[in-house]
């Protein structure tokens, strides 16, 4: 990646920051989570953020941004993963025991197979349960070394 690239980049994830700290402070959540990758990259825990854009942009209520850090243990080896990624999430007002959402974003992997590249995601949140949220969601990693499909689980507070 060239220096130009990181400083646009960097930037503008800034700028998204600064835009909607005031209104996504409220609407901001975290957790554990556990994950399965393919590939030979195996099982690891992490944490995720994930904040709702509905006040910053009210034309698209569902939009939201998620950013994750995960550890994997592949083969007694340690390797680890930093996702951002930009949620759409569904509005079923008939169906009130999960949420759905769909993403894309960007991931960069570090360990045997270190590189940047795309996430695409799917998943669900199991919500009613006052203040934990569980999700569970399957994870499409493109890294130009290689790819890999990821599960994970976990509860937001």
């Amino acid at each position: 990646m060239s220096s130009r690239f990181r400083l646009l980049t960097a930037t503008g994830v800034a700028c998204l920051a600064a835009a909607t700290a005031q209104t996504a402070r409220a609407q901001i959540q975290f957790g554990p989570q556990l994950n399965w990758a393919s590939n030979g990259i195996g099982l690891g825990v992490g944490g995720r953020v994930e904040a709702s854009l509905a006040k910053a942009i009210p034309t698209v209520k569902g939009l939201g941004v998620m950013g994750a850090f995960n550890l994997y243990f592949p083969n007694g080896e340690t390797g680890w993963g930093i996702d951002a990624t930009g949620t759409y999430h569904f509005d079923i007002p008939t169906v009130k025991t999960i949420a759905p959402y769909v993403g894309a974003g960007l991931a960069i992997l570090h360990g045997r197979r270190t590189g940047a590249g795309i996430d695409l995601i799917g998943g669900t949140q199991f919500p009613g349960l006052g203040a934990i949220t569980p999700f569970a969601e399957l994870r499409l990693v493109l890294v130009r070394s290689s790819s890999a499909f990821a599960l994970s689980g976990g509860v937001l507070f």
